[in-house]
């Protein structure tokens, strides 16, 4: 893994302009004042008119230190509190750095890890330890991640961090983590495990881990134009679609023809063939069709593309502004203003001139001039626009070359050649990520293949025994059948004999219920006549004993009649005569 260098360039501010809010340590690793943290906007940093880097502006250090410590242990035993052991006491802040620029610089293919150039006198002061490939730092950390945020996404690599710092500049997607691990094997398994690490199952950002050999923070810009004159070193560019730094040892880059440089990812995202920062196929030629007579050829026009651009929602040919974030082509404010509702509603900061080639800055209200540096005395001028150039050339037609059209030829000249080096530069940086690509692509390939043959024995040796498997199973189906058929006829036959032993007793139940039927009423009959015969004799037994009465009547009449006849006698009393 190559090495490297983070470099804070800060300015010095005077004593009457210096505020206590901030602070220029000597090391970002040291101890750090707790403050209350300012907020750092775009807006504030890349549009000061002071400064001509856009990426000049606030810089803040949000900062966690891990401090060995047994008095909190001795505290949550006295108290009874769990757990009953603690390592680490946690401290967090923020620092507010003076304004500046954050560099970050790639160590070549040939420097090694210890020949990091030595911070010149100029500096306030670098980082005196040791890093010793302890130190490592990740990449384009998002906005929306706080520490704790951070710190949750890597927990299980906690116990080996002494020191987090989140370097956060003017741009929200540049942010860089900077950790400071107990030893380098720690640091080792944090890389491995962390690296290609997606932040958020939900977000395309993914974790870039880098070794940091050296944080440097600085006061003044010479010890930077230093760093970048270093042969060894190579400041990393931001992708103007992701804002993440472009590195081709982590991800693959793409220089399309107009000389910008993209992650390959992002271009793929692209639907378009044209470039989606300048969009180099929307210039002079194809937005003024009464320039197309001039003999001057614009570098890298593209001849396919059509002949007249038009405003995305009015279908406007003239005054014409695209957006140089998403590439939307909109009327400026002179005619119905899409341009600028298209800010208002996107914030995209930047739009450029299709008639002069010119960036507006719509924030800062103003141009942003390009700026270039002249062949004869290496001073900054400014790039004249293509109408002005065409207009001079148009003007001047009948005269001749004159100094001005030499200088401007020159000029372009000196353009093309700086994009020829460019090119040439990042295709060798393409050719060298793609051919580590393919390196590593070719011994996956070899991975996979054992892997695939291993499978293949293992998956005919599973198939053989599930076939042997299958068969037995077969077969005992089979037998299992046939015993089951021999109880089924059995079963059948013996069913048939239950039913006719069932018919024959339900025939019999038959008899024997009508049987019954016929004795019932007999009896009923019979209870009838007994109790007929019953009362006859009850009425009989009544008979005879009044006949009894009047037979024992009659014979007493009969002796008594006896009586008196042979007696005689015959006697008065009560009124009345006996005999």
């Amino acid at each position: 893994m190559r090495g490297y260098h983070l470099r804070i360039s800060v300015q010095l501010k005077s004593s009457s302009n210096f505020s206590s809010d901030t602070f220029i340590p000597s090391s970002i690793f040291g101890k750090l004042p707790a403050q209350s943290p300012k907020p750092v906007t775009r807006r504030n940093s890349t549009f000061n008119p002071r400064h001509k880097d856009y990426r000049f502006g606030p810089i803040r250090l949000d900062w966690v230190d891990f401090d060995m410590s047994e008095k909190t242990t001795g505290k949550a035993r006295e108290y009874g509190r769990e757990p009953a052991t603690a390592i680490f006491i946690p401290t967090e802040g923020s620092t507010n750095l003076s304004e500046g620029t954050v560099h970050l610089f790639r160590e070549g293919p040939t420097t090694a890890s210890e020949d990091h150039p030595k911070p010149s006198s100029s500096s306030v002061k670098a980082d005196s330890p040791e890093f010793d490939g302890v130190v490592l730092g990740v990449l384009a950390v998002p906005s929306w991640m706080t520490p704790s945020d951070f710190l949750a996404f890597v927990a299980p690599a906690n116990d080996g961090i002494t020191h987090l710092r989140i370097i956060r500049d003017s741009v929200p997607n540049r942010s860089i983590a900077v950790i400071k691990f107990s030893d380098n094997e720690r640091a080792s398994e944090f890389a491995e495990a962390y690296n290609g690490k997606p932040f958020d199952f939900s977000s395309p950002e993914i974790c870039h881990v880098v070794r940091i050999t050296s944080v440097t923070v600085d006061a003044e810009d010479p010890a930077l134009s230093r760093l970048v004159s270093t042969p060894a070193l190579y400041e990393l560019p931001t992708c103007p679609v992701c804002l993440e730094r472009m590195d081709s040892a982590v991800t693959g880059l793409i220089t399309v023809p107009c000389s910008h440089t993209f992650h390959c990812m992002c271009l793929s995202k692209w639907g378009d063939s044209r470039c989606p920062v300048c969009r180099y196929s929307q210039t002079l030629m194809s937005s003024h069709p009464s320039a197309s007579s001039s003999t001057r050829s614009i570098p890298f026009a593209n001849p396919s593309v059509p002949a007249l651009s038009a405003c995305s929602d009015c279908e406007s040919t003239t005054n014409l502004w695209i957006c140089l974030i998403c590439g939307n082509i909109g009327c400026g404010r002179y005619g119905r203003a899409h341009a600028q509702a298209h800010y208002q509603t996107t914030t995209h900061l930047y739009a450029l001139e299709l008639e002069t080639q010119r960036v507006w800055d719509y924030a800062g209200d103003g141009y942003v001039h390009r700026l270039i540096q002249n062949k004869a005395d290496g001073k900054l001028v400014e790039l004249p626009s293509a109408s002005s150039s065409m207009g001079t050339s148009q003007r001047d037609g009948g005269l001749g070359p004159g100094p001005a059209d030499a200088l401007s030829a020159e000029k372009i000249e000196a353009i093309g050649i700086e994009y020829s080096y460019l090119l040439t530069s990042q295709l060798d940086s393409q050719r060298e990520y793609y051919e580590e690509q393919a390196n590593g692509l070719h011994s996956e390939i070899g991975e996979l293949r054992c892997i695939l043959e291993r499978l293949n024995a293992e998956f005919e040796k599973d198939r053989a025994a599930a076939k042997e498997d299958i068969a037995q199973r077969r077969q005992d189906e089979e037998e299992r059948m046939e015993s089951l058929a021999k109880d089924k006829a059995k079963a059948e036959a013996r069913v048939e004999k239950i039913t006719g032993l069932a018919r024959r007793l339900e025939k019999e139940l038959s008899e024997e219920r009508a049987v019954s039927e016929g004795l019932m009423k007999n009896l009923g009959k019979a209870k009838e006549r007994l109790e007929q015969s019953e009362k006859e004799k009850n009425e009989t037994l009544a008979k005879m004993e009044d006949l009894q009465d009047q037979l024992r009547d009659v014979m007493f009449f009969l002796e008594a009649k006896t009586k008196i006849e042979h007696g005689g006698w015959c006697g008065g009393g009560g009124g009345g005569w006996f005999y």
